[in-house]
């Protein structure tokens, strides 16, 4: 029997909201042990992950050792406990950075034999593992993973084609799949894995990291998946459950897997009041209260700080101007009335009525704005790709206080995007 333990999205270092920062770094450090504390009490011969170890724009130093650290217990205490040699296995996410500037890096050893990393290396090469029982393989995260994921078919079926027949063997990656992830709108195609490119390499489990919600394993078209989701909520609107799973693979390649959820440092919840007829700004505001009421009574069973984002739309029947549900010393009260409410966040999306003696029209809001300037465009291929260019910019430089770019860094896009709505200008006018 192989057992392998299998977890992905533990973002170490990741500290947002900002204004609770160090509890969420705490957060997610602690769900890094449970992961680690179950592979040891659970025998594991492997461990993989499935990519963003770590969250490089705000992890420091420290969290590199405590990764290194707790990866080195893992093995020290399997070594003195279960005598077993463990392995360990991870890819690059998007959060670890690109592979000119990986941070993965920092937890690599040549004396740590027990840990590898897997996928393409500066040198367009790819890194696998390919001993005893099983093989290891994978390719990271790419923006234009499509078009990346050909270009390497070929060497990741020679990659397989060369194993043992009594080897289990891993596809690591870190990437939307067609056909299998739940994938976010306004994804772009080219960011997405073609499954007819991945049904040619032929392994007998795929684990697919990226997605924080965790999926049973499941199989589609002769290839099996399986995606563990987060170890911790990343964003505040993912409800979980998060955790870990053990893999137990039998002579034949049966797969048993058990999900083993972690217990959450904190209790993160998001909520919505919505009003599809308008109401008075009262009604918003009272069902405001009454959520955090309820958040409050769950935080009082759990015995666990809490983190709110409450989301209120719709429209507000008794203003003409853009309404605020709560002023700053109102929820200053509310938090100091709660401290064990680490967090509160409320994202107000009110819109006035606008009567009809005041001669107005109703306001458009900035994201249907943006929406409509951008409309011709957002299928040029130019845009797609500068968009995602300032997206892997912004993660890798921007500002951990500001998010923003430097302007030296900022100038290029600047320039760029004002050159291609000029020539769409201009190339109007021509019509015309």
């Amino acid at each position: 029997m192989l057992r392998i333990g299998v977890f992905s999205d533990s973002h170490i270092g990741r500290n947002i909201p900002r204004v609770v920062g160090d509890a969420r770094r705490h957060a997610f450090r602690e769900a890094f042990k449970q992961a680690i504390n179950i592979f040891i009490d659970n025998r594991v011969d492997y461990v993989v992950h499935g990519g963003d170890l770590f969250e490089k724009r705000s992890m420091t130093p420290d969290d590199a050792r405590f990764v290194k650290d707790e990866f080195y217990r893992l093995v020290k205490n399997s070594r003195e406990k279960w005598e077993k040699d463990v392995k360990i296995f991870i890819v690059r996410g998007n959060h670890d950075g690109a592979l000119s500037s990986c941070v993965l890096e920092y937890i690599t050893h040549p004396l740590a034999d027990y840990l590898q990393i897997i996928g393409e290396s500066i040198k367009e090469e790819l890194q696998y593992y390919s001993g005893g029982d099983i093989l290891v393989t994978g390719i990271g995260y790419h923006p234009f993973i499509r078009k990346k994921f050909k270009d390497f078919i070929g060497s990741l079926s020679e990659i397989v084609d060369s194993s043992k027949n009594n080897q289990f063997k891993i596809l690591l990656l870190h990437n939307y799949i067609e056909g299998v992830n739940i994938i976010p709108p306004y994804t772009p195609e080219h960011s997405i894995i073609n499954r007819e490119d991945l049904e040619k390499i032929q392994v007998d489990i795929v684990v697919v990291g990226h997605y924080h919600e965790k999926g049973e394993v499941k199989e589609k078209d002769n290839l099996k998946f399986i995606m563990p989701g987060a170890i911790e909520a990343v964003d505040l609107g993912e409800k979980g459950p998060f955790g870990v799973y053990i893999l137990d693979v039998d002579d034949s390649g049966r797969i048993q897997a058990k999900f083993i959820e972690l217990k959450p440092s904190q209790h993160i919840a998001l909520r919505r009041v919505l009003s599809e007829e308008p109401k008075p700004l009262q009604w918003f505001k009272d069902r405001v209260l009454e959520e955090i009421s309820i958040f409050m009574n769950e935080l009082s069973e759990k015995k666990l700080p809490g983190i709110l984002k409450i989301k209120v739309s719709g429209t507000a029947s008794d203003l003409k101007v853009f309404p605020r549900i709560f002023t700053e010393e109102e929820l200053r009260g509310i938090r100091e009335d709660n401290p064990n409410l680490l967090y509160l966040e409320i994202e107000e999306d009110i819109t006035p009525i606008i009567r009809e003696e005041s001669g107005g029209v109703m306001p458009i809001s900035r994201e249907d704005l943006v929406k409509d300037l951008f409309k011709e465009l957002s299928q040029e291929p130019s845009i797609v790709e500068l968009i995602e260019e300032t997206s892997l910019t912004l993660e890798e430089k921007a500002s951990e206080k500001t998010g923003l770019l430097k302007d030296s860094d900022r100038s290029v896009f600047v320039e760029r995007w004002a050159s291609i709505l000029l020539s769409k200008v201009e190339a109007d006018g021509n019509e015309d």
